[in-house]
């Protein structure tokens, strides 16, 4: 799951609890404007951010411990309290239902019973998303079935150099030759094991293990030179991340 989509995720949420929020308590909205409801649950709901970012890195590191789903599970139990308590701390400070009558702490207690579960909800999702349908994704098998002259080709990950993207296909480069595929590069990205397969351009996802070279072109510019000697530029938004995994990766 990416990030921005995540991102959008918990904005959705924030605005319409802000929206529910402020039509039930329809006894006092002659003293709270929406905006300040929406602005206080987006705040509440913002360290969620933080927090899949912080379970992306996790799962990663965790995902071939004996007891890593476990320990995953665990911090997250840990983040919901964690969660509570700054829920309840922020409520207590700027909540625009603050002294209200039938409220305390700037809460009605209702709002604790639908923070836990959506706490939970999201809980559940983000682990599901982040570990057990990427491990599914990394284990099952995999083959591309690719046509050339007429005659099909199978043709697994690892025999993949480099995919291009080309208007509404994508061009393969392998071992067994070049193929095009009328599928569109975001498809490949989505199945191929990101341990190997890197997006380094909007239109270029490279095979790791068929790299031979990184080189500094003019300026701050950066190519990938392949195995078979072709070269292709990294773009600027990719330069970071390509340079610390290679970085990472070398003896």
């Amino acid at each position: 799951m990416k990030t921005k989509n995540f991102l959008i995720l918990i904005a959705t949420i924030s605005l319409v609890l802000g929206i529910l929020i402020y039509w039930r308590e329809y006894a006092t909205r002659d003293q709270v404007t929406l905006a300040r409801v929406l602005l206080w649950q987006i705040l509440i709901w913002l360290p969620w951010i933080l927090m899949f970012l912080g379970f992306k890195t996790l799962i990663k590191k965790t995902r071939t411990l004996t007891y890593g789903r476990a320990l995953v599970v665990a911090i997250g139990f840990v983040w919901v309290a964690l969660h509570f308590a700054w829920f309840f701390n922020l409520s207590a400070t700027i909540s625009p239902y603050l002294d209200l009558p039938g409220s305390k702490y700037g809460v009605y207690r209702y709002f604790f019973v639908f923070w836990t579960l959506i706490d939970f909800g999201i809980l559940w999702f983000v682990i599901d998303k982040l570990w057990w349908t990427k491990e599914a994704k990394m284990t099952s098998p995999l083959l591309f079935e690719l046509t050339r002259g007429g005659k099909k080709h199978f043709c697994e990950p690892s025999q993949i150099h480099w995919l291009a993207a080309e208007n509404y296909y994508t061009k393969l480069f392998t071992t067994e030759g070049i193929f095009l595929m009328r599928k569109p590069l975001k498809s490949f990205h989505d199945v191929l094991p990101e341990e190997t397969f890197k997006k380094i351009h909007r239109s270029t996802i490279i095979n790791v293990d068929f790299v031979s070279e990184l080189a500094r072109g003019t300026g701050s510019t950066l190519e990938v030179i392949m195995k078979d000697g072709t070269k292709r530029r990294v773009s600027k938004s990719f330069i970071k991340d390509i340079t610390h995994f290679f970085k990472d990766r070398t003896y």
